[in-house]
């Protein structure tokens, strides 16, 4: 007899990075999670640097990044972080690893921080990139509003 596997969860994808707009992406996130019936997750991603002048032998980019994205979650959502938050960490391009990430999510959630100005019409970012190529729903958080309570 076969046994049906159940669905995924549906999933609401944030990228953290640690910056301040990253941080209101992820309070967005947790509200459409809410909204949404969805399991929010939080996702950074690593690169080797590309020279490895000043690492030293013992750096662990993994324990790393999964600590600042534990921490900044922790900051963001306090109390009201879910059960079932949860946490990935990616290596590689953010750009790739977020739209990796996004794979099959009802939304992606980017916080904005951009250069401004003209040389941010020609130097592009990661939320550009991911609200480009993404094969779901994005959300891009400008300025410092919040979801409604």
């Amino acid at each position: 007899m076969t046994q049906a596997v159940p669905p995924l969860a549906p999933r609401i994808v944030v990228g953290v990075d640690g910056s301040s707009s990253s941080k209101r992406a992820l309070v967005w996130g947790l509200f459409m999670a809410r909204t949404t019936g969805s399991v929010l997750e939080a996702v950074t991603a690593w690169q080797n640097p590309s020279s490895w002048t000043g690492v030293g032998d013992d750096w662990d980019p993994v324990a790393e990044a999964r600590a600042m994205l534990t921490a900044c979650c922790a900051e963001v959502l306090g109390d009201d972080q879910p059960s079932d938050i949860r946490l990935t960490v990616l290596e590689g391009p953010a750009t790739a690893a977020l739209l990796s990430a996004g794979a099959g999510a009802r939304m992606l959630i980017l916080g904005s921080r951009g250069h401004g100005g003209f040389a941010g019409l020609l130097l592009g970012s990661v939320s550009a990139a991911c609200a480009e190529h993404a094969a779901c729903p994005t959300l891009i958080i400008h300025g410092d509003d919040l979801p409604p309570a």
